[in-house]
Parts: structure tokens; C-alpha cells; sequence
């Protein structure tokens, strides 16, 4: 067995000394975080977030940025690192962001009148890519921007960068679950709704943050569980109408189903 803190090769049976291992470390000494940090000679991963990928070194001379196109990915990278930060969304989200703004680096000068909203709508994008329950809405609250041009840009950028997305219903769910703070049979319950809704085609043509609603207030008024309709379209982002027609169409459909 190679014993690096001994820097020796024993026996696993007998415990001898069969030879001395060469040291692998660094040649020079740290005593402390700091001092480690600084003789430190590799830096740290590759990262789609910083627009060499992290691959340039630092020197005493600040090199400037190669043209407008590298200026500008360099301040909507940082946008987008920004406003996911503030979010508190995953770090797979922003990274995402990153990679689709990449495909979109030789087509940027399409989008110069809409460059402000870019690093928004990448994050809607991303974030319909990993599946995650953030609307529009929410992303505009924090941007000051309007939701639906945030959406109108996204359904452009997944359209000429061929990505095609599917909202997750359950994941909707589980996000009005968590905020009614209701328990897990509900949300059990509210999956197996959707999956019959989707399944009976009632689906097609509708949102699907409207379908999760809807289940999530039927499996929750079913299984005994007070919530107020305007809470949960509040929540959702949607108006009342829409909630009470699609529990409308749900309830009917248990109903017939027995479910």
C-alpha cells in the first residue's frame, strides 16, 4: 500500500517497508490559507460563466478586450451571474445560461435592440431546460422587466437555437405544495390528477402551471385540506377564471374517473 503521508510502500501483511515513494506535492511550503492561495500555480475550473472559460492568466498589465462582440459577452455573462445569484437559483441554471448564450455568440448582432434583455430571457430559457418552476413573472419582478416580452424573447432564442422545452408539472407542483406548506399525500394526490388530465388529452393547448394549480387545489379541497383559489393562482400567475375552469375540467374528469 503507497502511504503518501509516510511517503512509504508497505506490506499489508506484514507491515514491512518494501520502499520509499517519490514525493508528488509541491516544492514549496504553505502556512496558511492565504500564503497556499497565492503559490498556488493552477487555477480553478473551467467555467462557461467567464468568457475565456477561465483560462486566462493574471498579470500586472490588465489586457484589454478584443472588440465589442468580446465586450458585450463579457457584460451579459456577468448579467446573467448576477441575476441568478440575486435568485438564489442553482449554479447548473446559470452555467446552462452560459452555454446557450455561446451557440448565440455569432448571431448576437440579431438581438442588439434587445441586448439588455438577454441575460433574463437565457435564464428563462435555462431554467424551462433543467425543468425548474420559475415563470416569467418571477424572473421580471426581479429584472424590472415586462413577463411577457422576457417570454416572447425566450420562445425566439429556444426556437433559433433549436431547444425545446417542456414546463414540468411536477415540479410546479412541488413548488405550491412547499408555498401552501401542505403535506406530501396532497401532492401525491395532485400528481396523480395531472397525470389522468394529461393522459385524457387536457393538456393540449393549456398551461401546464395552470393544470398543477388546479390539481393541487382539488387533491388538497379532497383530501381536507382549507385553500383559497386566489391563493393559489397568486401563486401560479394565473387569473382566477383560468384556475376555476381548469378545476372545472379536472373535477369532472375524477369524477367520471372515481378518482
Amino acid at each position: 500500500m503507497e502511504d503518501e503521508f509516510s511517503g512509504e510502500l508497505v506490506c499489508l501483511r506484514c507491515g514491512a517497508v518494501a520502499g520509499i515513494l517519490p514525493y508528488r506535492g509541491p516544492e514549496w511550503r504553505a502556512y496558511g490559507d492565504g500564503d497556499r492561495l497565492r503559490r498556488e500555480r493552477a487555477g480553478a475550473p473551467l467555467t462557461p460563466l467567464i468568457h475565456d472559460l477561465g483560462l486566462s492568466t493574471p498579470s500586472p498589465v490588465e489586457r484589454g478586450l478584443r472588440g465589442w462582440e468580446e465586450r458585450r459577452l463579457v457584460m451579459i455573462l456577468s448579467e446573467i451571474y448576477r441575476l441568478s445569484t440575486s435568485m438564489g437559483l442553482p449554479r447548473a441554471v446559470a452555467e446552462t445560461g452560459a452555454l446557450l448564450l455561446r451557440r448565440l455568440r455569432s448571431r448576437l448582432a440579431e438581438y442588439s435592440r434587445e441586448v439588455n434583455m438577454l441575460p433574463i430571457a437565457l435564464l428563462h430559457l435555462s431554467s424551462r431546460v433543467h425543468g425548474l418552476p420559475i415563470g416569467a413573472g418571477d424572473l421580471a419582478e426581479v429584472a424590472g422587466l415586462d413577463p411577457a416580452s422576457i417570454r416572447s424573447l425566450s420562445m425566439r432564442l429556444a426556437n433559433a437555437l433549436g431547444v425545446k422545452v417542456l414546463e414540468s408539472v411536477e415540479a410546479c407542483i412541488a413548488r405550491f405544495i412547499g408555498a401552501l406548506r401542505l403535506p406530501g399525500e396532497v401532492e401525491k394526490h395532485a400528481c396523480r390528477i395531472c397525470e389522468l388530465a394529461i393522459k385524457a388529452g387536457l393538456s393540449q393547448g393549456r398551461s401546464r402551471r395552470a393544470l398543477a394549480a388546479a390539481a393541487v387545489y382539488i387533491a388538497a379541497r379532497s383530501l381536507g385540506y382549507r385553500v383559497s383559489q386566489r391563493r393559489v393562482a397568486g401563486l401560479a400567475k394565473i387569473s382566477l377564471t383560468t384556475l376555476r375552469r381548469r378545476v372545472g375540467e379536472m373535477g369532472r374528469l375524477c369524477a367520471e374517473t372515481a378518482l
